[in-house]
């Protein structure tokens, strides 16, 4: 049996594996900064306090372009170029953002950040869907939270010292020009941009008629809706636990903080489980915690919402790590890699969009967070069950041991 990715000279090194996580660290640092520092940091543009929903779709369509190109760009250039010019270029457009003067200025700023992390994004999760084992891509993916939960206290920080809003922007931005020099010291140690496949040919054209399998398409709509089910609590979970539950502002900041830990913990300890037992035990254990959730958000009482908050960061923990792990299973190794783009692209329109929905049903009663939760939980459901159903019906060409590693069994024909 032959392996799905042939052995690269450096590859699984622990050097590119830490260089991997730090990638994800990096990407995470520059959008998690809005929230802390709008208050002040629309007021230097003049800009009122509804502007701050212009940024994530700047940012957004910025990055879908790049995760679609991503691949390409990859083949020509190498990961280890592509990981130094993008994480450089958004260290650079960090600055540009700090020391913008007017407000289109720093939306154009938003722009660059969207295309280098959409490039990032794209190419660190095809390289991990080839070649981490559950595991590993659970860790990379608790790095994304880490990231998420540094820069917010950077600007705290800073902010609280007497500094404001563009200071801490320059402190990430040099913390991202340090990440990019290493980057650039390291290229030399990842795979080449050109590598074969199973089957021993070049993958420097993806198959663009494979493309669009019944697998691609259910993996896109998994990602998006699980996307936008996470960033839908982390938003939106504070306001519903205090003006919905009447839980203390404390409490449920806290809780919400947790979220992220919790993302970060679940992440670590499922990919142990996943390496055990595999990925696909793991993600109906996921999804069925998703359904005790969507029951306990639905309860008039504190507690029940303050449990369902935990749960709900546990339970879509292991999620989007494993659809991306699994993306060659689903379609096939030929357009993985292209897959594996869109997939990035479809979790940051779900990030993006779905919030805003459920923020219009809380706009009418903040009680519709749970409804409109649960409505997410039930998406994934289907979706998830439509995905099994889907993977059953195929010719599986695919065995993975419980150290996470993939082994060709022979060609697979996804209908």
């Amino acid at each position: 049996m032959s392996s799905l990715c042939p052995p690269q000279p450096f590859g699984d090194s622990v050097f590119v594996v830490v260089l991997a996580y730090l990638a994800f660290f990096s990407i995470a640092l520059p959008p998690s900064m809005l929230g802390v520092a709008w208050p002040t940091l629309r007021l230097s543009f003049g800009v009122p306090l509804a502007a701050a929903g212009m940024v994530p779709p700047v940012g957004v369509a910025a990055s879908l372009v790049s995760t679609a190109l991503a691949s390409r760009v990859a083949r020509r250039i190498g990961v280890g170029r592509l990981l130094a010019l993008g994480t450089l270029a958004s260290g650079l457009a960090l600055a540009g953002s700090a020391l913008s003067a007017t407000w289109w200025q720093f939306l154009a700023s938003v722009a660059v950040l969207g295309l280098a992390a959409g490039a990032i994004d794209a190419t660190i999760n095809a390289y991990a869907a080839r070649t981490f084992g559950p595991r590993r891509i659970n860790l990379l993916h608790a790095c994304y939270g880490v990231g998420a939960v540094i820069s917010p206290l950077v600007v705290t920080v800073t902010l609280a010292v007497g500094g404001d809003w563009r200071t801490a922007y320059l402190i990430v931005a040099a913390l991202l020009l340090v990440i990019g020099g290493l980057f650039a010291a390291g290229r030399r140690h990842w795979p080449p941009g050109r590598t074969p496949d199973a089957h021993g040919t070049s993958t420097d054209a993806p198959r663009v008629g494979g493309t669009w399998r019944a697998g691609a398409v259910l993996g896109l709509a998994a990602v998006l809706v699980q996307s936008g089910l996470e960033s839908a609590v982390a938003i939106w979970g504070y306001t519903f636990l205090t003006q919905h539950l009447g839980v203390d502002a404390v409490v449920a900041g806290a809780l919400a903080s947790g979220y992220w830990l919790t993302l970060v913990v679940g992440r670590l300890g499922f990919g142990w489980l996943a390496e055990r037992i595999g990925a696909w035990p793991v993600l109906t254990t996921a999804v069925g915690l998703l359904g005790v959730s969507a029951v306990l958000v639905n309860l008039p009482f504190p507690a029940a919402g303050m449990a369902a908050m935990v749960l709900f960061g546990l339970a879509c923990a292991p999620v989007y790590p494993l659809l991306i792990l699994t993306t060659a299973e689903r379609t096939s190794p030929g357009v993985a890699d292209q897959i594996v783009g869109y997939q990035a692209g479809a979790s940051a329109l779900g990030a993006a969009v779905i919030p805003g929905l459920v923020g219009l049903a809380i706009q009418q009663h903040t009680g519709a967070f749970g409804p409109a939760t649960s409505t997410l939980v039930v998406a994934a459901a289907i979706i998830h069950h439509l995905m099994r159903r889907q993977r059953a019906a195929s010719p599986a060409d695919t065995d993975h041991r419980r150290d996470g590693s993939r082994v060709s069994t022979g060609p697979r024909d996804n209908p």
